[in-house]
């Protein structure tokens, strides 16, 4: 059910001076501390937000739906002022459309009709730490409808659900995606901070076109249990913010072992927060490793890419480091077996199988085919199992091309401990496919803007170096300050 609450719902429990433009997590929680705030008017503030941007004003279509549940989680920490407070207490968050959740009157959709009125039988692990945590699950963020694995022609960021979303530095360009919603929602600040998901860019390439911090993790870091899955193989689920210390919170309060994700890894959790520092000495001998014919004009980057990032390399190098040059079968499975975890509402008839979605998109051409097409969900259903030798071939190609020729290799072979280029949002390279096929961290940063439209710069580590990439990130955040706020321009500058 889509849920949006009306503006005359959303009245401020009291007059507040807070800005809460460009705010941060460690600011808002500064101000409940203060009783300068109340977690509830935290919560009104924010519905008033998506009121104003995501279906009026430029409409957005950042949020999918809202939960009246916010409100009360957050009157009930107003109460228990005095209780244990965990490290995202007060902190309302958006958690993309395929992310489930239980009794909050929020479902999981992945952008879809047909799966309206399904019933997750829980909440996703990432969302039950969230709550654990203290944040408040303010509703579902818009998507590109089955993650991007429904057509060949991508970069529509569209959903039957929530409709296309737009971006709110300059209306006419594209989100990206899959995680659109959850980009623009932050971008607009419509929301703190929120969780994306990705099997190949889907965090870092949203978040680098509005100007965002995004992380996507080692895979084994954060549980993907109880989120629609692409790809088990490749699937992670990540934060997304405006600053590299709100990531930094957010994925401490996410990461952790789940026995029920098979990839899920025992590991001990840093708090990623307490090590950042805006002294870049630690990144005196850090040995980064680049390649120029990646970041270059003849891979399409524009000269204000190629600039900002050859300033991006000249300050790392002043600060001492070492520069040097050098999915179908899975779909169909790993869908259907989270179709079985499902229940439905009275009425709603059950999606069992991919065929069933199928089905239910032809019989609807009306809300699911009017802007995309299911090439890649059809060549899902004629896809050999994980059993098939064509399968097997394939994947142990894909991995040798990948990993073991690929960045494992560019690791050893260069002894690098961080390797760095502009954040691919355009599909012009392979760097977020090889990290995504390996399942090895990225995080991207916001860098610089080419006719208002903002792109980022990606570090990318070792598996669970995640500690290291932010404290890169944050360094080089503190010194750039390149976000700036969105322009809402209706097209690009002539």
């Amino acid at each position: 059910m889509r849920l949006f609450m009306p503006l005359s719902f959303a009245v401020a429990a009291y007059a507040t001076t807070f800005n809460y433009e460009e705010t941060t997590i460690e600011l808002l929680q500064a101000g409940l501390k203060a009783k300068e705030i109340t977690a509830q008017g935290i919560v009104e503030h924010y519905l008033e937000r998506i009121d104003a941007l995501n279906h009026k004003g430029p409409k957005l279509n950042g949020v999918i739906e809202t939960t009246p549940a916010a409100l009360d989680v957050a009157k009930e920490q107003d109460k228990d002022s005095c209780g244990s407070r965990g490290l995202l207490h007060g902190i309302p968050i958006l958690i993309k459309d395929n992310i489930a959740t239980k009794g909050d009157d929020l479902t999981a959709c992945a952008g879809s009709l047909a799966m309206e009125g399904n019933v997750a039988p829980e909440d996703a692990f990432v969302v039950k730490k969230l709550r654990e945590a203290g944040a408040i699950i303010l509703g579902h963020a818009n998507m590109v409808e089955w993650a991007n694995w429904r057509s060949l022609n991508g970069g529509i960021p569209w959903s039957a659900r929530g409709g296309t979303a737009k971006n709110p530095y300059v209306l006419s360009v594209t989100t990206s995606g899959s995680s659109s919603g959850s980009a623009v929602s932050v971008a607009a600040n419509m929301i703190p901070v929120s969780i994306g998901s990705e099997t190949d860019g889907s965090i870092v390439s949203p978040s680098s076109l509005q100007a965002l911090v995004g992380l996507k993790p080692t895979l084994g870091l954060v549980s993907r249990t109880g989120i629609i899955p692409i790809s088990s193989r490749q699937d992670s689920a990540g934060p997304m913010g405006r600053t590299v210390r709100d990531v930094a919170l957010v994925l401490e309060a996410i990461a952790g072992h789940d026995p029920r994700d098979p990839r899920s890894k025992d590991v001990v959790v840093p708090k990623y927060s307490q090590s950042l520092q805006a002294n870049a000495t630690l990144l005196k001998n850090v040995r980064i490793a680049i390649s120029k014919e990646a970041n270059s004009n003849a891979n399409g980057a524009t000269s204000d890419y190629v600039n900002a990032f050859d300033k991006a390399i000249q300050w790392f190098e002043a600060q001492g480091a070492t520069i040097f040059t050098l999915l179908t079968t899975e779909f169909r499975e790993d869908v259907e077996m989270y179709l079985s975890t499902l229940s439905w509402k009275a009425g709603v008839t059950p999606m069992k199988t991919l065929k069933d979605i199928t089905d239910y998109n032809a019989a609807h051409p009306d809300t699911e085919l009017n802007v995309m097409d299911q090439t890649l969900m059809l060549a899902s259903l004629a896809a050999p199992s994980r059993t098939n030798q064509t399968y097997i071939d394939a994947l142990k190609q894909c991995t040798d091309l990948a990993i073991t020729n690929g960045i494992d290799k560019y690791f050893k072979d260069t002894q690098a401990d961080v390797t760095v280029a502009l954040t691919d949002a355009w599909g012009r390279s392979a760097s977020p496919g090889y990290s995504a096929i390996a399942g090895y961290p990225i995080l991207t940063v916001p860098l610089g803007y080419s006719s208002s439209v903002p792109f980022g710069i990606s570090f990318v580590g070792k598996p669970f170096t995640e500690e290291k990439l932010l404290q890169y990130g944050y360094a080089f955040e503190q010194a750039t300050k390149a976000r700036i706020p969105p322009t809402y321009l209706a097209d690009v500058p002539k």
